[in-house]
């Protein structure tokens, strides 16, 4: 039993891993395809940013009830891996009009907030019987950045990759074993009690104090985030960097989140998942400030070096570790999907407004309109999760009843 458990744990880090490294394309590369190739603003792709998250929020409550009720995991992540093969290989690089972008776009959503939801809810799945739930999450979660390092790290070197003409290719390949991985994977057993999560549900989940509060919070300080690392790429293009300039102003992210994961994960555990947030919090405006005083590619490379750890990864791994706290072990994959859903609002506002703003004042203008925000981010923080601290204790999920 152990010997396939350590089997499958692997074929997870493996997906993990590859899914990881196709966001390199799909999130750093294609805007500055669309911006170049298709001659799109920011606002535009700011646009189909938003119709990606809309999509990915409105279906992540629906798709992580229907998986509680099927106890099923895996064969939502082989559908949507196969339908993003199909898209990036035979269907995006022929597309002109903004319109079909759009439409494409929202299935994107769909189906990658899908394989980002649900392989959260089959790392949770695996990792249950830990005694320690965040170090656990994240001695999995961190395949992630490694993934994208290697990819960035390999763009960095052979920058010819992110050419349309081979970086299409590529992400459909990715996809291609993407779905062998899954289908190779054997999901944990559910409980034969499993109660799906009902809407009913959701909203006392949202009633709750600590809930609201951590919300509140969230919605605020991704916004500022998400606009902020989203438009590095375009930032770096801006200042005159190059292909290789952006590959490794994001393989910087990776070479700390590696190691960082687990300390995190760790010290959620051990001192709580709020004063880790509280830190982020105070680390986000100085970052998103620096990158409106950057005058060339290296400087948005050591930006990112230095406060990327900070504010990015404590926030994915301890958000993913405190939800998972607020939620039955019934009600995993809603519990993450709830997270998906406020995520993707997030990034659609974000998006959104981010973009026109930087149609508006330019990109360095964008980046002082989001440290206000940051700030903003930073006073809720410290005005409703300083008060949530007590009530929300480090503690294994199996505890949760």
């Amino acid at each position: 039993m152990k010997g396939r458990t350590n089997k499958e744990l692997l074929l997870l880090r493996i997906f993990i891993a590859i899914f990881y490294a196709n966001w390199a394309f799909i999130f750093f590369f294609i805007p500055v395809y669309l911006r170049e190739t298709k001659n799109f603003s920011v606002g535009m792709i700011g646009t189909l940013t938003a119709v990606y998250a809309f999509l990915g929020a409105t279906s992540q409550i629906f798709i992580g009830y229907l998986s509680d009720r099927l106890k099923k995991r895996k064969q939502f992540l082989m559908v949507s891996s196969l339908m993003l093969l199909f898209i990036y290989f035979f269907i995006f690089s022929r597309l002109n009009s903004f319109i079909a972008f759009i439409f494409v776009y929202s299935l994107i959503g769909i189906f990658m907030n899908t394989l980002t939801t649900l392989s959260n809810v089959l790392i949770f799945d695996y990792s249950s019987s830990s005694g320690g739930t965040g170090r656990a999450f994240a001695s999995i979660r961190v395949w992630g950045p490694i993934g994208f390092l290697i990819m960035m790290l390999t763009i960095g070197f052979y920058p010819q990759l992110a050419e349309p003409n081979i970086m299409f290719p590529s992400i459909s390949a990715v996809f291609l074993l993407e779905f062998i991985m899954i289908l190779l994977l054997k999901e944990p057993e559910l409980k034969s009690s499993v109660r799906t999560i009902e809407l009913k549900d959701i909203k006392k989940f949202l009633s709750r104090f600590e809930a609201k509060s951590f919300l509140i919070f969230y919605v605020s300080y991704f916004f500022a985030m998400y606009g902020a690392s989203s438009n590095v790429n375009l930032l770096v293009r801006h200042l005159g960097g190059s292909n290789s300039d952006i590959s490794w102003a994001l393989a910087v992210c990776s070479i700390t989140e590696i190691p960082t994961a687990f300390l995190w994960g760790s010290l959620a555990d051990k001192i709580g998942r709020v004063p880790l947030l509280l830190l982020a919090s105070l680390v986000l405006p100085l970052r998103v400030f620096l990158y409106s005083l950057a005058n060339k590619a290296l400087d948005v490379i050591l930006i990112q070096l230095f406060t990327h750890s900070l504010t990015f990864n404590i926030i994915v791994i301890v958000s993913a570790v405190l939800i998972n706290d607020l939620v039955s072990e019934e009600e995993r994959a809603s519990g993450q999907g709830i997270l998906s859903m406020v995520t993707a609002i997030s990034q659609t506002i974000s998006a959104l407004i981010s973009g026109n703003v930087a149609d508006e004042v330019g990109l360095k203008g964008m980046y002082v309109f989001l440290t206000v925000i940051a700030v903003v981010s930073t006073s809720l923080a410290f005005t409703l999760l300083r008060r949530t601290h007590h009530h929300i204790p480090p503690r294994c999920i199996d505890s949760i009843q």
